[in-house]
């Protein structure tokens, strides 16, 4: 968990300090170069780069994924640190069988209509 940890922190400093915009330093995405639309995690590296230096608007306009995911990944770490410390029940990371069915539906869905070319569907592309 600690080396996970650090190789995230290690991304995120990369991330804060290269500007994603500007460089071709990070990858580019296969499907958005092959297709010209936008994947699941298209926008992600430019929206992290602009959460870390405090733009939220910007970060979602990249790819509100990405913020669903942080915000769920911080309430689950927050709840287990809080619940560690008071001695409560700690959630676990078990999911059953459906409920990775919902997330994978729910990401394709997501995948379909931000390719979507008219409003207010189109507001959801990563805007490269």
């Amino acid at each position: 968990m600690w080396i996970a940890g650090g190789i995230a922190l290690a991304g995120c400093v990369a991330i804060g300090v290269i500007d994603p915009n500007t460089t071709q330093v990070f990858p580019a995405c296969a499907f958005k170069a092959a297709t010209g639309l936008d994947c699941p995690g298209c926008g992600m590296t430019r929206g992290l780069h602009a959460l870390l230096h405090g733009d939220v608007l910007r970060a979602m306009s990249h790819n509100i994924l990405l913020i669903v995911i942080l915000a769920s990944s911080a309430l689950w770490f927050g709840w287990n640190a809080v619940a560690r410390r008071v001695g409560k029940r700690q959630l676990r990371f078990e999911f059953r069988r459906n409920t990775w069915i919902a997330i994978g539906l729910a990401v394709f869905a997501f995948w379909v209509v931000r390719n979507l070319p008219w409003a207010p569907f189109n507001w959801l592309g990563s805007g490269a």
